[in-house]
């Protein structure tokens, strides 16, 4: 019926009965007629104990061997990411599936064109390039998505996903969530001291200084003039004298001209440019 004999103690001592539920176990040769007043018998109790202990056990033992793993440089993902496949000699190294790397790169190369996540998302669904999900799909796998628009297209989450992820490095990150114990199925985000990082564990689709440089174009104001296509020329070039802190651009328009101006990005009520 179950390994936590608390839970179980529950469901013989007042579910079943306030429900009239007569319940049988053939294997611990128990009948719920043949008990009144006891916990399923002293038998049954004590063998629901240690059904639970050694759930508990084998929790610890997976655990264990799964950080070992990544620890390792192991991939203990369930699925390859989007890029990469899992090699026909190793199922727990990543190499690298080209066609999807492909796409990739695309992704990148408008990012440091100084796209952004929609511009690059559209680009996509115009060109009618299959989504993760899709690509997945094709190749005879299930990926279970919780969002089933993205099945359909490329969405401005998906491609950040794949911008801010270090593994196009060849960098393995993994055990950044993790549960209480094996009764509770909700995850927690682990401290960064704690995730198991491996430096070229596979390898890279995408350079470091490529990668560094979309974390930083993605994280400045790139915005150029309306019209205007490109990163900004004074992007991530102009701070503020007072605190440090990067210059925001805004734009602002006075019958049929523009103007554009900078304000600290420090201090959301500094209006002085």
């Amino acid at each position: 019926l179950g390994r936590d004999y608390l839970e179980v103690g529950r469901y013989l001592d007042f579910v079943f009965p306030v429900l009239k539920v007569r319940y049988i176990s053939v294997n611990d040769n128990y009948d719920s007629n043949n008990f009144t007043g006891a916990t399923g018998g002293m038998e049954v109790a004590v063998k629901n104990v240690i059904n639970m202990m050694y759930s508990r056990d084998a929790s610890k033992k997976v655990r264990s061997a799964r950080t070992t793993l990544a620890k390792a440089g192991k991939f203990i993902g369930p699925q390859a990411p989007y890029g990469y496949k899992r090699s026909e000699s190793d199922k727990q190294k990543l190499v690298i599936d080209e066609e999807a790397a492909q796409v990739v790169r695309l992704i990148f190369e408008m990012a440091i064109d100084g796209k952004k996540y929609k511009q690059i998302a559209r680009y996509l669904n115009a060109n009618n390039i299959d989504t993760r999900v899709q690509y997945k799909e094709k190749h005879g796998k299930k990926w279970n998505h919780p969002r089933n628009y993205e099945i359909k297209q490329w969405s401005a989450t998906a491609v950040m996903n794949i911008l801010f992820n270090e593994i196009y490095t060849g960098t393995l990150v993994q055990g950044k969530t993790t549960s209480p114990n094996h009764k509770v199925k909700k995850t927690v985000v682990k401290p960064q001291s704690e995730w198991a990082r491996t430096e070229n564990a596979h390898e890279p689709i995408i350079a470091h200084a490529q990668f560094d440089l979309v974390q930083k174009l993605m994280l400045d104001d790139t915005r150029s003039p309306s019209g205007a296509t490109g990163v900004h020329p004074f992007s991530g070039k102009i701070y503020c004298a007072d605190c440090g802190s990067p210059m925001v651009r805004r734009v602002s328009r006075c019958g049929d001209k523009e103007y554009a101006y900078f304000i600290c990005g420090g201090n959301k009520s500094d209006k002085t440019s």
